[in-house]
């Protein structure tokens, strides 16, 4: 499986190692996260292979470009999304996810807040909001990443500034982890990249199942009301 991988990035990239890592780590799903042990893999590039720090730079420079952009558009996107008849179910679908990332960070806000009290414009629930986005994307976990993060941000109301701020700096802690783990692991960062992909896999699953049980409950729920 390897061997195939390296053929298919060199035919698509022609050995460029750098260019093919910012790629990776603009995808949804993939992220610096999968980037990281991707540049570094001498599995997949041989000598061409980036160093840990390499891989770690340019991963995240991939990912973060992405961050600024999601936080202007991500509303008005899913907005004209929602109003067209192909691509509506997926908006809603998207926009019900990160509505539930952010009602769980909301509600850890208002837990650990004052209730009532006023500050300043930038209070403790602003802050803890602020906090809770940057360990949602710090822990190197699948589905947890700069893309969720900035549209968790966003529907959290923390403006285009610290969204951006707050996510990149989350992004670069997530970074630092899986440089760490993809170094103690040199020999084998292919197996540390199929391992996040296998994760990635199963996160998504679980995701799409506990989705549909839920949709069910509501239904039944719904059912017996009547």
């Amino acid at each position: 499986m390897t061997e195939a991988i390296h053929d298919f990035f060199h035919n698509i990239f022609g050995g460029n190692v750098i260019l093919a890592t910012i790629i990776i780590a603009l995808l949804p799903l993939i992220e610096l996260r999968g980037a990281i042990p991707f540049g570094m893999s001498v599995r997949l590039w041989g000598d061409a292979a980036l160093t840990n720090w390499q891989s770690f730079l340019y991963s995240f420079l991939g990912s973060s470009a992405i961050v600024p952009v999601l936080a202007l558009l991500f509303i008005p996107l899913i907005n004209a999304l929602k109003k067209t008849k192909v691509f509506k179910k997926i908006a809603v679908a998207i926009e019900n996810r990160i509505k539930n990332k952010s009602a769980q960070i909301e509600n850890d806000a208002n837990v650990q807040s004052e209730e009532g009290k006023k500050q300043s414009k930038y209070n403790k629930k602003f802050w803890l909001k602020l906090l809770g986005v940057f360990l949602f994307v710090a822990l190197p976990l699948p589905l947890t990443g700069v893309y969720t993060g900035t549209c968790v941000a966003v529907l959290l109301g923390l403006g285009f500034w610290w969204t951006c701020g707050v996510v990149i700096l989350g992004n670069a802690v997530a970074g630092i982890i899986m440089t760490l783990l993809s170094s103690v692991f040199s020999g084998y960062t292919h197996i540390v990249l199929y391992v996040f992909l296998g994760l990635v896999v199963l996160f998504g699953l679980y995701e799409i199942i506990a989705s549909a049980v839920k949709k069910k409950k509501s239904k039944q729920n719904d059912t017996k009301a009547e």
